[in-house]
């Protein structure tokens, strides 16, 4: 479903793959993004803007405490939570991660679970909670990120 929000109305991308289920509403920008069952995204006085290419998974909930940026090519996992900051291009953010105004580097890892305060830099696989860096991201995560963006723009077809 696709709502105003106050005075805000979102504005998506035609070619946009948004199952009936997910809830976006308010100061919401998207590209051709793909976003699946029962997600959130909601805005008001700040912005969600989302780029083009990116993957927003079941019951992901994202919310403008401060202005969100989430750049082409990253993946928001089952049930993560986004609350304010920058998701870098080609980011991971695990199941179940929430993340806390804190901008993540472009083509970083987020783990399951983990809860980001602080930023993340490039290339950087952060968990735990508070999360830490428990390592850098290397060539072969990168291309495997890739691939499961890949995997879940085939499966957006079935929404």
């Amino acid at each position: 479903m696709i709502r105003k929000f106050g005075k805000w109305e979102p504005s998506i991308d035609g070619n946009a793959i948004i199952d009936e289920t997910a809830i976006i509403m308010g100061n919401v920008s998207a590209g051709k993004a793909f976003i699946f069952p029962h997600a959130m995204i909601r805005a008001d006085e700040h912005k969600v803007v989302i780029e083009d290419n990116v993957a927003i998974l079941d019951k992901a909930f994202i919310e403008a405490h401060s202005d969100v940026l989430i750049e082409s090519g990253a993946i928001i996992s089952h049930a993560a939570v986004i609350h304010g900051g920058r998701i870098g291009r080609g980011a991971l953010i695990g199941i179940g991660a929430i993340v806390l105004g804190a901008d993540v580097g472009r083509e970083s890892i987020v783990a399951a679970g983990s809860v980001v305060k602080n930023d993340v830099e490039e290339r950087s696989m952060v968990a735990g909670i508070p999360a830490r860096k428990v390592r850098d991201v290397n060539e072969k995560d990168v291309e495997e990120i890739k691939k499961m963006l890949e995997e879940i723009k085939q499966k957006a077809k079935w929404l």
